[in-house]
């Protein structure tokens, strides 16, 4: 009997005939399906995968249609021969491997970014989230603190503590105390990165099965941490005013949710902040619920005009708040280093999980950026790009509203570095993203930030990576590729059907 490793998959993205005619296609494709090789019979072969025969049967179909296999009455469906092999031919000798049927079955993998082609145009504005302003960086502050660094290097080169060097923890808890949360040094453990501590915690709580309330539009990396574990995502809106803790009670009482993940200073990607209401509205329900919330800071320190708002764990008695920040933000993302500030048996599971996968982040790292703390370099450094970013994000802002067509609206964000763009109703976006990646303009689609497949009429812009001046030629140019796509779609419509909407302003929703 053919050993397939196959485990169908109900809540896959593929229907169970497409999954094993995968499976299939790669035996074949490696040669561990022989030409002339006869197949197990639908009956047989539904028995032992656990699938029902009419689902064999689809991929026999599919297979046969392709030309890889070929079905004889009454004797079975057998492999294809190669072209112009004769009928006697000893299929060779299987030399490949099938992967593939090895792999965990849990989570969603994901998409692994493609180095450019030659071929790529060049990026000349680049509007992609998650990068910083490599000319803005503190480099002489940076070249100091890492001398200093080097200096210790007789201790660091052994370091491999799982909580992290207990000098960046104590920073990390003096900190804090401006976010509202009154923790020490051993409240803390460093990782490397936020997206490790959302895997840490991931692992920790999460088995197949459990849901997970998160917002959408909301942070991708987290659904890929959760995911992973073969976690069920189930979404809860977003407004003007954060998430919709009204969907959110209704789904904690239709479900057991083992976990709520939120980014209440500055909500990704919207950059809207949790009013006073939603907030006292989450902790309650995570209480009554017994759902820990997990509270993604990623953006707290680069606000961009008043006074950001404590964070949720400020207002956590009970210690159901799983806090997580990140220095990427504040300095550049090749840092890899955030933080997690949990109660004492989750931290100890999160500092194991930590030991199990990399004894701990870099502990160079770690003193290089005590060393910016201390020196009061990481603070000036801060200070200068929220100013910075306020600048550029005016700017964008002001060149967006000027230059998008009737229909289209944004949000002013209330921290970060990125604004959420809505474009017209009923525009060709993907035509729209073709159009502004010829002419070398890169964003991240809205798709990315929705769990549904949805979120196509939306674009997220990054601020951070070119002067004010750079930012408005950039939003006039995607201005008009907007314009242009909108003036195409109406005249398509008949003239009734043309409808006009009301232009952005910027900052409904901030």
């Amino acid at each position: 009997m053919l050993d397939l490793v196959f485990r169908p998959d109900p809540r896959g993205r593929e229907p169970l005939h497409r999954q094993l005619e995968s499976r299939l296609r790669a035996l074949i494709a490696a040669g561990r399906l022989g030409p002339g090789q006869k197949l197990p019979a639908t009956r047989e072969l539904a028995l032992t995968t656990g699938v029902g025969r009419n689902t064999v049967t689809q991929a026999y179909a599919s297979l046969t249609e392709a030309g890889l296999v070929s079905a004889h009455v009454g004797q079975g469906t057998f492999v294809a021969r190669r072209p112009g092999a004769p009928a006697g031919a000893v299929p060779a000798p299987a030399r490949g491997f099938v992967w593939e049927s090895l792999f965990a079955a849990a989570g969603r993998p994901p998409r692994l970014p493609r180095p450019a082609a030659a071929s790529e145009p060049r990026v000349r504005f680049d509007f992609r989230a998650g990068r910083v302003d490599g000319a803005a960086l503190p480099r002489d502050a940076l070249r100091r603190a890492f001398a200093r660094a080097t200096r210790e290097l007789g201790t660091l080169a052994n370091a491999m503590d799982p909580f992290g060097l207990r000098a960046l923890r104590e920073e990390i808890a003096r900190a804090l105390v401006g976010r509202g949360v009154e923790c020490g040094a051993d409240d803390v453990l460093v990782t490397a990165g936020a997206q490790q501590a959302l895997d840490l915690v991931a692992r920790a709580l999460l088995e197949p099965g459990d849901a997970v309330a998160v917002e959408q539009p909301g942070y991708f990396g987290a659904a890929l941490a959760f995911e992973g574990r073969g976690a069920t995502l189930v979404p809860i809106g977003v407004d003007g005013e954060g998430l919709r803790t009204d969907e959110l009670a209704r789904a904690l009482r239709a479900r057991r949710m083992k976990l709520v993940y939120v980014t209440p200073a500055v909500q990704c990607p919207t950059g809207v902040v949790l009013s006073p209401g939603r907030r006292a509205a989450l902790l309650a329900l995570a209480d009554e619920h017994q759902a820990p919330i997990l509270e993604d800071d990623y953006d707290a320190q680069l606000r961009l005009g008043a006074r950001s708002t404590p964070a949720l764990a400020a207002s956590d008695p009970a210690g159901q708040v799983i806090h997580v920040g990140t220095f990427s933000k504040a300095l550049f993302p090749g840092l890899r280093i955030g933080y997690v500030v949990a109660a004492p048996p989750l931290r100890e599971r999160l500092a194991q999980g930590a030991l199990a996968s990399c004894f701990g982040a870099s502990p160079l790292a770690q003193s290089l950026l005590v060393e910016l703390v201390r020196g009061g370099a990481l603070g000036r450094h801060v200070r200068r790009m929220r100013r910075a970013y306020a600048e550029r994000e005016a700017a964008l802002a002001e060149a967006l509203a000027d230059a998008l067509p009737e229909g289209a609206s944004f949000v002013r964000p209330a921290g970060g570095t990125c604004l959420w763009l809505t474009l017209p109703p009923a525009i060709d976006a993907a035509g729209v993203h073709e159009r502004a990646r010829a002419a070398g303009i890169a964003y991240a689609r809205g798709e990315s930030f929705f769990l549904d497949g949805r979120g196509a009429e939306h674009v997220l812009l990054s601020f951070a990576c070119h002067p004010p001046a750079e930012l408005a030629r950039g939003a006039r140019e995607l201005g008009a590729i907007v314009c242009d796509a909108r003036a195409e779609r109406s005249a398509a419509l008949p003239a009734a059907c043309r409808t006009t909407g009301t232009r952005a302003a910027g900052g409904g929703m901030s």
